[in-house]
């Protein structure tokens, strides 16, 4: 079995700029192209019955199948506060703009009393106002640590209307309603396949915002449904009644997994998300649906990520 560093340099190898190991592996051990074929959708839905059926709350579900693309849905449309899950398309749009060329990741914001927002952790424990920070660094803490502060700047300085503008140039629109931020579902499913897209065509710079996914400690809801060691990222998001998770696993057919939640106690709703999470992983991993095992060997990944620690 991969142990949890020898899994990580796996989420390394897939998105943080070497050859991924599928295609490695078949240039040192030629091998027929993989099939991938869709998962029957009742066995989605059959999954989704088990994790949710006394839920007390809504929720709403997008999955897609990064094999093939297959996506299953439910109630997908509908709008929530989207909660700090906003902090993904933030990240990604002052990513956008870096690749552009029309900011540097060390140019630096000034800190305002608009921009504060308890519980103050980290830096701004002891920030005053008026005190510089990097982009670079408010990406990382908002994501890594899911810092209000730091996503509140950035906010300010690229613009939620252009934040806005831009996530509905990728499919994953974000509005606003009465001054509160709205997404549904399938809008934060294509917030992450931007981000998946992007770890494969421009590596390096999108490992800006993968590497600080990857330090996140909270270990509930989708992480807390997967087994020990299963790479993954996520970004999960409370906010009064509204609980939810989104992230993409890498599990040998990886997967997109959002899950949105309003209006259940919060031990109801994290504990659904994480049942939820083991219910598609059981689908997503169960041996009859996947491509031939070769093409994941321990000696072939270890040619390209080390040996696993015993």
């Amino acid at each position: 079995m991969r142990t949890r560093p020898a899994a990580w340099a796996l989420v390394a190898a897939l998105v943080l700029g070497r050859p991924h190991p599928l295609a490695a592996a078949q240039d040192i051990h030629p091998l027929p192209p993989a099939p991938a074929g869709p998962i029957p959708p009742a066995l989605f839905a059959e999954a989704v019955n088990r994790a949710m059926a006394d839920f007390p709350g809504e929720y709403s579900i997008a999955l897609e199948d990064l094999l093939t693309g297959q996506r299953w849905l439910h109630n997908a449309d509908r709008l929530y506060h989207p909660a700090s899950t906003v902090k993904v398309p933030v990240a990604l749009y002052a990513l956008e703009q870096y690749r552009a060329g029309k900011l540097d990741w060390q140019d630096v914001i000034p800190y305002t009393e608009a921009d504060r927002e308890p519980p103050l952790i980290g830096a701004f424990e002891t920030a005053e106002f008026g005190d510089t920070f990097a982009i670079g660094d408010l990406v990382r803490w908002s994501l890594a640590y899911s810092d209000n502060v730091a996503v509140n700047m950035l906010g300010r300085r690229l613009g939620w209307g252009n934040i806005e503008r831009w996530t509905e140039s990728i499919g994953g629109r974000l509005t606003h309603e009465n001054r509160l931020p709205r997404a549904s579902a399938l809008s934060v499913l294509h917030w992450w396949r931007h981000l998946h897209v992007l770890s494969y065509t421009d590596p390096e710079r999108a490992s800006l915002v993968v590497r600080p996914l990857m330090e996140a400690t909270y270990r509930g809801r989708i992480t807390a449904g997967l087994p020990d060691g299963v790479p993954h990222l996520h970004k999960y998001g409370t906010y009064e009644n509204s609980y939810h998770d989104s992230g993409i696993v890498y599990a040998a057919r990886p997967y997109i997994l959002v899950v949105l939640t309003e209006g259940a106690p919060l031990q109801e709703a994290d504990a659904a998300i994480a049942r939820l999470s083991a219910e598609i992983y059981r689908v997503m991993t169960a041996p009859q649906l996947l491509f031939p095992a070769k093409l994941w060997t321990v000696e072939a990944l270890a040619t390209h990520v080390g040996p696993a620690e015993r």
